[in-house]
């Protein structure tokens, strides 16, 4: 029963943490604000963390720890590159609506130094998954090679970052839009119309043509595969 309660307390205290960090930042936020968010004592809040620092460390570990179980749920599930890669993004653009402290992460891993986030990249693994998905998904004739799978990710990532910044503005009811819709819009571009299918037409079926075969344009995005999108 003590160690439950243990638990909860702590669960409640990343939660104000959080709260306070995704909204105010990491320099701004006042172990009193999150003390007061949870209106327990500084004793109960020092019993667990020692410091801000502290704090920030708890939910980088847990928003660290998302990124990977989104990973292996995606590598679970045996399907095709474009679909993994609509699993990933939709399943990104979920835990950034739903999990304040997956946002007060992303806010601290923008704002601190590397040093002082372990060195870890604001979204994990993801980005570089997503962009072996998207050579994956070139390889197969389905997204169009004119585009680099990193130009791909970094689009969708946009995307979701973006359409999250803007639910912060209270714009919800002027955007109804879900994630899901704007995939199917951005899939439409990177895909020519062929979203819906990973496996390669005939020489003379949907999709042939110009756009999958101008010469060069396989080249130019291998060449931009390796690069990953490294600054997410």
């Amino acid at each position: 029963m003590k160690q439950e309660r243990a638990r909860r307390t702590r669960e409640q205290v990343l939660d104000a943490a959080a709260a306070e960090f995704a909204a105010r930042g990491f320099a701004q936020t006042r172990l009193e604000a999150v003390v007061a968010h949870t209106g327990m004592s500084k004793g109960a809040l020092y019993g667990h963390f020692r410091s801000k620092e502290e704090l920030a460390r708890a939910l980088l570990t847990h928003a660290e720890q998302a990124w990977n179980a989104l990973l292996a749920k995606a590598d679970r599930t045996s399907q095709a590159p474009l679909a993994a890669l609509e699993q990933l993004t939709v399943g990104l653009a979920e835990q950034l609506r739903s999990d304040v402290r997956i946002r007060a992460a992303l806010r601290l891993a923008a704002e601190l130094p590397p040093d002082e986030r372990d060195g870890g990249a604001p979204l994990g693994p993801i980005p570089g998954r997503m962009v072996q998905l998207a050579a994956q998904a070139q390889s197969a004739r389905v997204i169009l090679p004119i585009y680099s799978p990193a130009a791909v990710v970094q689009l969708l990532l946009t995307t979701v970052l973006g359409t999250q910044a803007l639910s912060t503005l209270r714009l919800d009811s002027e955007l109804p839009c879900q994630i899901e819709e704007l995939w199917q819009l951005l899939s439409l571009a990177a895909t020519g119309g062929r979203g819906q299918a990973d496996e390669p037409e005939g020489p003379g079926g949907p999709g042939a043509g110009a756009a999958w075969d101008a010469p060069g344009d396989k080249e130019a995005a291998a060449a931009h595969t390796a690069v990953g999108v490294t600054e997410w």
